[in-house]
């Protein structure tokens, strides 16, 4: 129920979605602890991305880098389980997706960065103020109140 809802109330042509995921996609992103095997929670979630067209992005642009989010040194353990999930279409917006420190001791912060193309085409650049607002009674006052408040 939760997904058609989702789904049909998405524009999922630009989904972006992050989060700590608490699951692994794929064995690269583990070392240590238990040995890697795929979950009914992951597989879910991989279904989901291939129902909604999303990628790892950031497995995508770095298809075998390890890096790790999180750390567990009591189980000797590292996964990457924050990630982003994004639209397929909008993964060629992508300019580059990092892993970084963070304050948070055991997990590091996931950075993405979107170069969104403006589909508007821009005038010539030239304002003109409207000067018969200067006879606008609702205008003036609208004016004062603001002017005012700042």
């Amino acid at each position: 129920m939760t997904r058609t809802v989702l789904i049909s109330n998405t524009d999922t042509s630009i989904v972006v979605i992050s989060g700590d995921w608490n699951t692994t996609l794929n064995p690269i992103d583990k070392r240590g602890g238990q040995p890697w095997k795929a979950t009914n929670y992951r597989n879910s979630l991989m279904n989901l991305m291939e129902e909604l067209n999303l990628t790892d992005i950031y497995r995508q642009i770095n298809p075998t880098k390890k890096y790790f989010t999180y750390e567990s040194k009591p189980l000797n353990l590292k996964s990457r389980i924050d990630f982003f999930l994004i639209s397929r279409p909008l993964s060629c917006c992508v300019k580059n997706t990092e892993i970084r420190t963070s304050i948070a001791p055991d997990h590091k912060s996931v950075f993405l960065n979107i170069e969104i193309k403006n589909e508007f085409a821009r005038g010539p650049g030239l304002w003109k103020f409207n000067n018969t607002l200067l006879e606008d009674e609702n205008y003036k006052e609208l004016v004062e109140f603001y002017s005012r408040k700042f």
